[in-house]
């Protein structure tokens, strides 16, 4: 359907998972600083975690339409693989720098084309197959800098590809399954069995102190609010709008917004990584372009699509 003179310039519905991934950007610095300034991941990964099923409760609230208890076991699901990725995430975090870390979690759009042909048998449109190769291509360009200087952290970088595989698979299971079981309550649910899991794993783990010390309170807090509010965004988006692979494609720009970030406020959120990285960096900046030029055909798409 071609855009009428009253048609708006850009789809609304994409600003919820632009917005969301600069606010996830954002979070993901003050995190990098929080463990630097002396928190542990397992602190970080707790705390966020506590916040985010606070955050979600009052979605439950908001709930209109009739529940279909019978199939609870889909939420447990969706949340078991939140809750895995957003461990590697943590676990890329501390092992890598945040300005390579977090656009490579951009290849979630990839996963998420993949999983709505394997597991919806639905396939994008050729443009946003387009910019999904695009926003891979992106991310290797960004690691580009790190391989040829011998500093690639494979390791780091296959943790992080798995965490964006999980997040993929459970985006797609959240605009599959949410509507129908009751979407509010779906994500609602889904967030405090992630809660619930940190909590089991911080019992596990013989209940070690979750007390951020001084210098990474006030970080590791802003931090865990972010992520919350940005999974917020990307929950509701997905379940009430129908275009996952979109709203990923956008989502994807976090990357950029990460890489904005660290150069203009890097001084004063304590992180110097485009000063020391040097021309790893600059890589990490090409790759940022690719992404960019993904965020505008997916937008375009979008645009011809309504």
């Amino acid at each position: 359907m071609s855009l009428s003179a009253e048609s708006p310039i850009v789809p609304f519905y994409l600003l919820y998972p632009l917005a969301a991934a600069i606010v996830y950007s954002l979070g993901s610095i003050f995190i990098k600083r929080a463990l630097k300034e002396g928190a542990t991941m397992d602190q970080s990964f707790h705390l966020t975690n506590l916040i985010l099923g606070v955050l979600f409760l009052p979605l439950l609230f908001l709930e209109k339409e009739t529940i279909n208890w019978a199939e609870s076991w889909k939420v447990i699901l969706m949340g078991a693989s939140f809750f895995v990725g957003t461990w590697l995430t943590f676990v890329g975090l501390k092992r890598g720098d945040v300005s390579l870390v977090t656009p490579i979690m951009g290849t979630k759009v990839v996963f998420v084309a993949i999983a709505l042909v394997a597991i919806m048998d639905r396939s994008p449109s050729m443009a946003l197959w387009i910019a999904s190769l695009l926003t891979a291509v992106g991310i290797l360009v960004m690691g580009w800098g790190d391989i040829k200087g011998g500093k690639a952290l494979f390791f780091t970088i296959f943790i992080t590809l798995c965490a964006a595989a999980l997040f993929g698979i459970c985006d797609v299971l959240v605009s599959w399954w949410s509507a129908d079981f009751g979407a509010m309550t779906f994500l609602a649910l889904g967030a405090l069995g992630v809660t619930l899991g940190t909590v089991v794993m911080w019992i596990c783990q013989g209940r070690p102190s979750l007390s951020v010390p001084r210098p990474g309170r006030l970080w590791a807090w802003g931090g865990g609010v972010c992520i919350g509010i940005q999974a917020i965004a990307m929950g509701l988006s997905l379940s009430f709008i129908d275009d996952a692979t979109g709203i990923n494609v956008i989502y994807a720009s976090r990357g950029l917004w990460v890489i904005v970030l660290v150069v203009v406020l890097g001084s004063w959120l304590g992180n110097r990584e485009h000063k020391k990285q040097g021309l790893a960096f600059l890589w990490r900046v090409a790759g940022t372009v690719l992404l960019t030029s993904a965020v505008v055909i997916a937008v375009l798409d979008r645009m011809n699509a309504q």
